[in-house]
Parts: structure tokens; sequence; C-alpha cells
């Protein structure tokens, strides 16, 4: 049966056929003229470069990769003469000796901004961060109407654009009328009604919620805000049993962090929510999310302490989002609960230790500023921050951005490593990051499944 959604006038149903027809005017749009893809031969081989390779293990000093169709084919020392480590004729070779090579960034927690029908808007943003070496991405709430096109898109790699991965979300009935950005992410559609931004209580039929919201082309469900543990716990395991991914806020409300792993959750998003895990009571509704007590619950808090335990048995990733809280407290204090950073840093750099896997997710628009040209990605200020405030290593810091946001996504078996099977999604830097995590700015060159792109030489 075919899906109908409930519209609230002949206005409203105009406004929205205009969004799916500015999506659909998205084909013809002219790419925004930043740089030109060189065309991927069949084999390629990068050679006598210093590999990272994302997994967090040292680096690989005067090794090749060699590329063919797409995907990594080999990895092996340059100067290895074994059979078959040879390139082979006719294949392209670049010399990367005194290069690094990394595996491409992945952001696991942005939103991408409203296009307004003007879509070629995202083109000009995608195009600059696949050129900064974002390679992929994960949206973590937006109209998906308009992002299953963008994903599509970057699927079929016309655009030379990170690949998007995004979430249908669900909340309980309150959030839509609380949340200002909601009739922004479901426009035409009665709020609460959209599969991609569904209200949920006791009486929803969560299986056709979660079919409806895997019919969006979702990669994952995101539970947001105002459910009991009972209905995270119901609408996580029907979504891992139809095969969606489950991603969920730190503190649901009342759900706590333990509910939230208990019911199997992906990841959960903000290291400031954890701190819930220890207060006394967990109110009801989301809006109290960044008050908590940051000065009496300390992050070796035994509660806290064994929810880390919890993750780490479970596999539970961290989104620790660490950047958009420097920034919320840079720009206004008082809107955050007091020595809120000292503690998201402490508690990150505890879970770290204590063997969490912790992914780079920025929960921005995917550019450290979108008014300065030269800014770069803002997964490398999160990077920074893991390494500066959080005890990381450059090396786990880029594990963070690759591997483990691969496993965010549900790609660690394709991309976020370099290794034999990947997809060629490389990063070629001028300069060690291993030294120096901010080095990841330091681009040669971007390498989307095989396909080369290198950015404009700035005057």
């Amino acid at each position: 049966m075919p899906l109908t959604l409930p519209f609230r006038s002949a206005r409203t149903r105009r406004k929205s056929a205009r969004v799916l027809l500015a999506a659909a005017s998205l084909a013809i749009v002219s790419s925004v003229a930043m740089a030109q893809p060189q065309p991927a031969p069949e084999t390629v081989a990068l050679t006598h470069a210093t590999l990272i390779d994302g997994t967090g293990a040292a680096p690989m000093g005067d090794s090749t990769v060699l590329i063919r169709g797409g995907r990594i084919a080999a990895v092996y020392a340059s100067g290895n003469q074994a059979p078959g480590n040879q390139p082979p004729s006719g294949a392209r070779v670049e010399d990367l000796a005194g290069k690094w090579v990394i595996p491409g960034l992945i952001d696991a927690h942005v939103h991408l901004p409203s296009g307004n029908g003007d879509l070629a808007r995202y083109r000009e943003l995608l195009g600059r961060l696949l050129l900064d070496g974002v390679t992929g991405l994960r949206d973590m709430a937006g109209d998906a109407r308009v992002l299953a096109y963008l994903a599509r898109e970057a699927r079929l790699d016309a655009p030379g654009w990170p690949d998007i991965y995004y979430s249908a979300l669900m909340a309980g009935p309150t959030f839509f009328y609380e949340d200002s950005r909601v009739p922004d992410a479901s426009r035409g559609v009665m709020l609460g009604s959209a599969p991609w931004m569904r209200a949920v209580d006791e009486t929803t039929d969560i299986r056709m919620a979660v079919a409806e919201a895997k019919g969006t082309g979702a990669t994952g469900v995101k539970l947001y805000a105002n459910l009991p543990a009972a209905l995270v716990k119901a609408i996580a395991a029907e979504s891992r049993r139809q095969g969606l991914l489950v991603w969920t806020h730190a503190t649901v409300f009342p759900a706590m962090p333990s509910d939230a792993v208990a019911a199997g959750a992906t990841t959960i998003s903000h290291s400031a929510y954890l701190v819930w895990e220890a207060a006394p009571h967990v109110p009801a509704d989301y809006r109290a999310r960044a008050f908590g007590d940051f000065t009496h619950i300390r992050p070796d808090n035994p509660k806290i302490v064994a929810l880390l335990e919890q993750m780490k048995e479970h596999g539970t990733i961290l989104d620790a989002t660490l950047r958009v809280f420097q920034q919320q407290v840079e720009r206004s204090p008082d809107a955050l609960g007091k020595g809120i950073l000292p503690w998201i840093y402490a508690v990150t750099r505890a879970a770290h230790n204590a063997g969490v896997l912790v992914d780079a997710g920025t929960d921005s628009q995917g550019l450290a500023s979108a008014r300065q040209a030269d800014a770069g990605p803002a997964v490398v200020d999160e990077m920074v921050l893991l390494v500066e405030q959080c005890g990381f290593t450059p090396a786990a810091a880029i594990q963070a951005a690759t591997e483990v946001s691969a496993m965010a996504v549900g790609q660690a078996a394709e991309r976020g490593t370099i290794a034999p099977g990947m997809a060629a999604d490389l990063v070629v830097l001028s300069a060690d990051p291993a030294a120096d995590v901010r080095n990841v700015r330091k681009i040669v060159e971007v390498m989307k499944d095989g396909r080369v792109f290198k950015p404009a030489v700035k005057p």
C-alpha cells in the first residue's frame, strides 16, 4: 500500500511540491567548479608513502597501496619484490615519497543546512567537504526527501561528494511542538507524521513506523527525546530486526544512557548527557539535557564508571561531539550547565581509557566556518579536541574519524581503513599527522572510490 501523508492545507501542499520539485531539479543544476576529478584508471599504485591505516596502528613507512577498480587491491612495503607486489604494466604510478596517506575522514554527526529550494548550495558545501578530505558523513535528522536525493547522487560518484548516511528521527509527541527545527525538516507534512520525523507513543504501531522509516532510505533510526525506556527498547529491537542501525541521544529523557545501551544502540550521542546516568532524577523533557549537575557528579562516579563498562561490553560507540559544546560555551556560557566543558573532556578521556569506541562527530554543518572559505572541515577541530583535551594520540584521533566513524554508519567492512578489499577513499597529506593531528588539513589530494580530486592551488 502506498504511503499517504496528511497535509495541512492546499498552501502547504503547494509548498511541499515546490520542495520536491526543487530536489528533482538538482539533477540539472550545474556543479560548482571547485575541482575537476581525474578519471580513475583501472589500476593505480601509490608508492613510497607513509601510511596511517586508520586502525590506530603505528605508521608504515615506504609503503605502496595498489588500487584496482576503485578498491584497494594490496598494501605492501615498497621494497618488497615478492610476486604480485609489482604494479602491473600500464598502471598509473604515483610516487608519494615524503607524503602521508590516511583513510578518508567521516564526520559522524552533521546537520546539513536547509536548502530552502536552493539545492545548488548543497553542491558547493559537499564539494568543499570532499576536497577537505571528508569522504563520508552522517546526517542526524533532516528532510529525508532531500537527503535521499543527495545520498543517491553521492553514491553515483558523479558530483564528487562524500557518501551520505542519514537518520529517521523518532521522539515523544511533545517534542514536535517544543523544537523549532522540526517544521523545517518536515515541510508540508503534519508535525510528527512524517516517516523521517515521527512522533511515537504507546499507541504507535512500532513495526509500521520502523518500516516507513526504512522506506525513506535511512541507514538508522535516531531516538531523540521524550521517550521512556520501554519504548526505546521496543523501537530499537524492531529497528534491528528490520536491518536499521539504532542511534540515540545518550539520554533520551526519561530513558537513561544505560537504557539505550541495554537496548542495543549502535551509537549514543553527546558526552555531556552521560551525566544523567548518575542523577537522582531524569526529567521526562529533553529540554533539560544540557543542565546536568556537572559540579557534583564526577566523571569517576561509580554509576558513570559502570556505564562505560557496559558500553565497552556492548560495543556501543560514544559520539562525543565535543566541538559543539565548546562553541556554545564560547558564545553563551549561561546557556549550558556550569562546568560542562571540563566534565565532557574528562568523561570522554575516561571512556577512551576504558576501551569504549569514540567516533568523531561535530554536530555542525560540516565546515569549521561557513563564512571562511579556507576554514577546513569541522571534523578536524573535533580530532584536535580529542588529542588536546581527552588524551588521544593523533593516531587514535584519526581512528576515531575513520574506522570508528565507519562503524557508526555500518560501513566498517567497506570503508574507514587502508586494507585490501576496502574502498579507495584516501587522503594524501604533505605533513605528518602523527606528529600533529592538525596536519590532516594539509591536503595534497583526495581519492574517493579511486577517483582523484585535487584542491585548487592557493595563490
